[in-house]
């Protein structure tokens, strides 16, 4: 019997279960009574023995934000109470419950004392006894660390997935690595790695209570349990096998003898299905691995019971013996099978409990512990008959009130804890212990939440349930609608609305129909009440694919219209007062598949939406993968396959030319080397967050996602997971390891943290498409949920817990029959349609269809065909619809239209807003930073270019040696570092070994030889006009940088200046036409110092032949001009000479001391010209760039 509850008037002693139905107020409740406790209000049968104070009322919930409002609300509640009992409150409304109140409390000294007591208490609420579950267990396992054997060395480990991993890797080498066959093999088919194991075993290791330790290992005992089922195996096959020739002798006679002899069917069991089975059975039989026939069903079609079914009609078929011993063979193969099922259950329980134990040494030993250890540390103390009821006495007497919010998502361990210290079923008069909650709202198994605790509690609270009858979420259209579908099946259905009835027995979890406060404002279109509740029914039978598709249409086309209507609002006294928002808007959905459906069909018809999901982490989205991919390559520039795979993310949607021309182009090539530099520099100096930004700006990253259906969402996970890497950089060192926390998070796939939560990507009044497990608790003005005839099969896990009607759980090994696993799930679909059907103040759309064909997962096995009757009155949908209709006048049923017409939604024009400011200042449009790249990017081909020679099958390695910016750019990186780290160093066994492995990285494993040689002849090489090679070279700085100012210098200017001083006459392409307006800089491959002359050496891998004699002196010319090479050889000079000017002073002699710019073409070192080409520094062309750049403005160095 459950009886309403009167917040006024209930006994506040004992224990007692409160059932709060969606939107019947249970935090206004639960502040109410608190506020009785506080001042020991009620008669003598009523109150608490005596006034408690906030640190003696202990309120439970399950999220730290549901204890922080809670806390606030009941911090409001007192304060306005104090001000009531004070008579200081004077609200526009009255309160009946502190009027009521009031009045208990005639006395107007009483009344004083009340209001002291009430303010006092508010003003403690910093102090109260309101917790999570996983807090208050940590916060009594320190506060009673003697009696609970707790460390106070121990520290939160919030994460535990690598420590499991290293338990499971730990299984692995000690429990599976000793096994031998056929013992190994058979757990090699349930894990075959490491990861199996953690996946095959991650349900039973969250089960509470944990399993009891293995007290031996799997060598010890699984060889003796596989011998018996094996035997028998063994035997069935030699049977079979001795009579198997006999029997295919048979059937090959049938089947391949005269057609009007046989009489077998054709069709259903023709000469090729005979053959195939009769080839499977003699497989099977000759290798002892296999439990059952490849293609069992054809196999089976052979036996005296089926095979009579595929004859002709003729007479009798006389059966040859062996059909006979093949019904025999399938029977006990299904008794052997069910022996090997049971058998990997008990591996498996056998893995997770070895884990599980493995798992606390590990933590024991790094004095780790999670909130999950808190809970089983005080479940196992309050279990121990020495010290439990000692604590148990303490934590009554310390906290004499408890209150459980959610209850019904209290796992089986949370509900241990709290029966062992108030005992539920005493009903103790000097403690009180509240169970407040929704079993029709239990909906979080995955996380652990156990509705049979909540059914065994309600069964020891019998006589003590209370029911909140009063729903004040939604109008008293919609509320009579639900209760009108909710009572009819739960009256009509045997099982009842929830399907926990059972014949004979009192139902668990009834459905008990709600009262509707209402609201003041009405939802109306075109001046009436709209209806509360519509189903669209589809008119023909629809696989999933066009369900999804037809009923997101249908729900993004209906939005349209009431956002383009402007009589559908919200109304009061008749008067629409409010029109209708995108924002009152929320489309309901079980997974992102079904999110990914309607958000498209809502932006055919330009309707911008949010997805939020409660589950998801940022770091599984895809954008974390990208952006561990785009820090990898910032981290390390150089590195060019890391920056090739950045430049190819979909982040920036290159287009393949791009990323051609990049493989190409070495001009193109180190124009976005440079930009990753850049990015590298400043992500040093300024963080990774301020680099992020630069990057999303630079290569135009917002404005590309914001044109797509999910970029706002993809954006924002990016600027998020960069708030994420800037705040975790606090305490991380460098970039190198701030990539590496990044990929242990993407590893880890979530986090415990609610900062690691996707964030909604917009806040702008949008339209929300919420996950239903992440709108439980919230409300909507208006609902549509277009799949909620879609469903899944219950999974096929290895074993299931299952309730019984008095909440005992049951582990079942499944062996092919899934009926109780099917009921758990329509159980849990029915309080997961609940929780979606009551999340709407004022309307819902539900869209159906029935299933095309009996496997599709639509309607037939869902919850809405469980509560419209679809099983019980095996009606059609239509007769359903029409049926359901029929009980309430607010439930309409609408025709699913064939096809669905896409209007564009237009948003109405704002002009409340106020025209934007206009902005006067000045500032600097065009500023920027150059370089010898961005001036020639864009270059023109050079008509007089020859076509790339094919690379050469022998001869010297350089001539053999890959082409492309790959090869090139992997050249100048290890000329860089010998450079870095002495030239001196190419023959030693370190830098050999070194390059095998760079080599390998990018992707050039089979020519480490020839690049061994080649580097080799590259630094002997004597470089003219010079004597010296690079290993004689001592003074030299490698990727020098220079930066210098421009004041809008004209790309013309510059290449009239080198036209007019080197090789004046030679053709060369025209610069493309630039103004540099900003800094320009670059980076000289190699400055050093020779003879008291000061060069720069530039590097360069161009194939100018597949010979020596094709890089002569007017190849190596054409090339420089070519590529305008010359220019970037006045730069570097440029640089050189202002550096020396500024570092030498008076004593500087440009003519003495600079030596100009060597070009060495590598690949023609052993040619005419040693593959160098020589541009001396002429003084009147850097004169004259210096009056371009604007000489005597100090050149800066880095």
């Amino acid at each position: 019997m459950t009886t309403i509850l009167d917040p006024l008037h209930l006994p506040l002693h004992g224990s007692r279960l409160i059932e709060a139905s969606a939107g019947t107020g249970k935090t206004w409740t639960i502040a109410a009574l608190y506020l009785r406790m506080i001042l020991g209000h009620g008669s003598e049968a009523e109150r608490f023995p005596r006034p408690l104070l906030p640190e003696d009322i202990l309120v439970m919930t399950f999220t730290r934000a549901a204890t922080q409002e809670l806390k606030e609300r009941i911090r409001d509640r007192l304060q306005t109470a104090a001000r009531y009992f004070r008579g200081t409150e004077h609200p526009a409304r009255p309160d009946p419950f502190l009027e009521a109140l009031l009045a208990d409390h005639p006395d107007p000294v009483v009344r004083a004392r009340a209001a002291h007591q009430l303010a006092l208490a508010a003003d403690a609420m910093d102090d109260s006894a309101i917790f999570t579950i996983d807090a208050w267990c940590q916060r009594t396992l320190r506060e009673h660390a003697f009696a609970t054997g707790s460390d106070f060395r121990e520290t939160l480990l919030l994460d535990e997935t690598d420590l499991r991993d290293d338990a499971v890797r730990d299984f692995w080498r000690q429990e599976v690595y000793p096994l031998s066959e056929p013992a190994l093999g058979e757990v090699l088919q349930l894990f075959s790695s490491p990861d199996k194991i953690r996946q095959e075993t991650e349900a039973l290791c969250k089960l509470d209570p944990p399993l009891p330790v293995p007290e031996s290992t799997l060598a010890d005992w699984l060889p003796d349990a596989l011998a018996a089922p094996r035997r028998q195996l063994a035997t069935l096959k030699a049977q079979w096998a001795a009579e198997h020739d006999a029997f295919a002798e048979w059937l090959s006679g049938l089947v391949n003898g005269p057609k009007a002899d046989n009489p077998l069917n054709g069709n259903t069991l023709s000469a090729a299905i005979v053959s195939r089975a009769l080839a499977a059975l003699r497989d099977w039989a000759d290798h002892s691995d296999p439990l059952i026939p490849d293609e069992p069903d054809k196999c089976q079609r052979l036996s005296a019971s089926k095979l009579p079914e595929y004859c002709k009609n003729k007479p009798p078929l006389v059966l040859h013996p062996a059909a006979e011993t093949l019904d025999t063979l399938f029977r006990e193969l299904e008794t052997i099978a069910q022996q090997f099922t049971r058998l990997h259950g008990e591996i498996r329980t056998h893995a997770a409990a070895w884990i599980n134990a493995r798992l606390s040494r590990l933590k024991a030993q790094s004095g780790q512990v999670s909130f999950a250890d808190y809970q089983r540390r005080l479940a196992r103390v309050l279990r121990d008959k020495t010290q439990g009821p000692a604590l148990a006495a303490r934590l009554r007497q310390k906290y004499p009130a408890a209150l459980i919010d959610e209850f019904q998502d209290t796992s089986t361990l949370q509900y241990q804890i709290f029966d062992d210290i108030y005992h539920a079923a005493d009903n103790n008069p000097d403690t009180l212990l509240l169970l407040i909650g929704d079993p029709k709202q239990s909906i979080y198994a995955f996380r652990g939440a156990d509705i049979g605790s909540y059914l065994q509690a309600r069964r020891l609270t019998e006589g003590r349930h209370y029911a909140l009858g009063t729903n004040y979420r939604s109008s008293h259209a919609l509320v009579s609608a639900l209760n009108a579908i909710y009572t009819a099946a739960e009256h009509d259905d045997p099982q009842g609305a929830f399907a926990y009835a059972a014949p004979g027995a009192d139902n668990p979890l009834p459905y008990q129909p709600v009262q509707a406060h209402g609201h003041q404002k009405v939802w109306r279109i075109h001046g009436k009440a709209a209806p509360a509740l519509t189903f669209w029914g589809a008119g023909e039978k629809l696989n999933k694919g066009d369900y999804l598709e037809r009923c997101a249409a249908q729900a993004a086309e209906c939005i349209v219209g009431l956002l383009d209507n402007p009589e559908a609002g919200f109304a009061q006294e008749g008067e629409i007062t409010r029109r209708l928002e995108a924002k009152d808007i929320a489309i309901l959905v079980r997974d992102r598949h079904e999110a990914a459906s309607i958000r498209q069909a809502l932006h055919h018809r330009q309707l911008r939406s949010v997805f939020l999901s409660e589950q998801d982490s940022v770091y599984a989205s895809e954008e974390a993968r990208e952006l561990l991919l785009w820090l990898e390559a910032v981290a390390e520039p150089e590195d060019a396959r890391r920056l090739r795979v950045a430049l190819a993310l979909p982040l920036l949607g290159q287009p393949l030319s791009a990323l051609d021309a990049f493989h190409q182009n070495e001009t193109a090539w180190e124009a976005q080397l440079e930009q990753f530099q850049d990015l590298s520099r400043q992500w040093r100096r300024q963080g990774v967050l301020a680099m992020l930004h630069h990057s999303i700006h630079q290569f135009g990253i917002a404005a590309r996602l914001l044109t797509q259906p999910e970029g706002e969402r993809r954006l924002t996970n990016l600027l998020h997971l960069g708030e994420l890497l800037q705040q975790a950089s606090a305490t991380i060192d460098g970039p190198e390891a701030l990539v590496r926390h990044l990929r242990q998070a993407i590893a880890a796939g979530s986090d415990q943290s609610d900062a690691h939560i996707l964030r909604l990507e917009s806040d702008a009044g949008l339209l929300r498409v919420v996950t239903i497990h992440a709108a439980k608790g919230l409300q909507y003005p208006l609902v549509f949920l277009p799949f909620i005839a879609t469903c899944k099969a219950a999974r096929a896990n290895p074993f299931t817990v299952i309730h019984s009607a008095e909440g005992q759980p049951a582990i079942h090994w499944e062996s092919g029959d899934t009926t109780a696993a099917e009921r758990a799930r329509l159980q849990e679909d029915l309080r997961l349609l609940y929780v979606a059907l009551t999340r709407a103040e004022h309307a819902l759309w539900l869209g159906l269809a029935a299933p095309k064909t009996a496997g599709t997962p639509i309607f037939a096995g869902s919850a809405i065909a469980h509560l419209l009757g679809s099983e019980r009155t095996a009606r059609d949908l239509a007769t359903l619809l029409e049926d359901c209709a029929r009980l309430s006048p607010e439930i309409v049923v609408e025709t699913l239209p064939d096809s669905i017409p896409t209007t564009l939604f237009v948003r109405p024009r704002n002009n409340a807003h106020n025209p934007p400011a206009e902005y006067t200042a000045s500032f600097e449009k065009h500023w920027g930073v150059a370089s010898f790249s961005h001036l020639v990017r864009e270059l023109p081909a050079d008509p007089a270019a020859p076509p790339t020679p094919r690379r050469a099958q022998a001869g010297a390695p350089w001539h053999r040696y890959p082409q492309g910016m790959n090869a090139g750019t992997f050249l100048h990186d290890q000329l860089q570092r010998l450079a870095q780290n002495g030239f001196a160093q190419i023959g030693q066994d370190h830098f050999v070994e070194q390059l095998h492995k760079t080599c390998t990285q990018a992707g050039l494993g089979d020519w480490v030889g020839e690049t061994a040689e080649w580097l080799q002849a590259i630094v002997h090489s004597p470089l003219a006009p010079l004597t010296a090679a690079l290993c004689d070279l001592s003074d030299t700085l490698s990727e020098m940088a220079f930066w210098f100012p421009s004041d809008a210098l004209r790309s013309d200017d510059l290449d009239r200046l080198c036209q007019q001083h080197i090789f004046p006459g030679a053709d060369r392409p025209r610069l493309p036409q630039r103004v540099i307006h900003g800094m320009m800089r670059g980076f000289m491959d190699l400055v050093f110092e020779q003879g008291g002359r000061y060069y720069v050496l530039d590097y360069k891998s161009n194939v100018l032949g597949s010979e020596d004699a094709d890089y002569h002196a007017k190849a190596l010319r054409d090339a420089t001009l070519g590529h305008r090479y010359e220019l970037q050889s006045s730069l570097y000079q440029l640089a050189l000479h202002r550096l020396l000017r500024q570092r030498m002073g008076s004593r500087y002699r440009p003519e003495t001391h600079l030596g100009g710019t060597l070009f060495f073409f590598l690949r023609g070192l052993q040619g005419p010209e040693r593959g160098v080409l020589h541009l001396p520094a002429d003084l009147a062309l850097l004169d004259a760039l210096d009056g371009l750049f604007g000489w005597p403005q100090r050149a800066t160095q880095p």
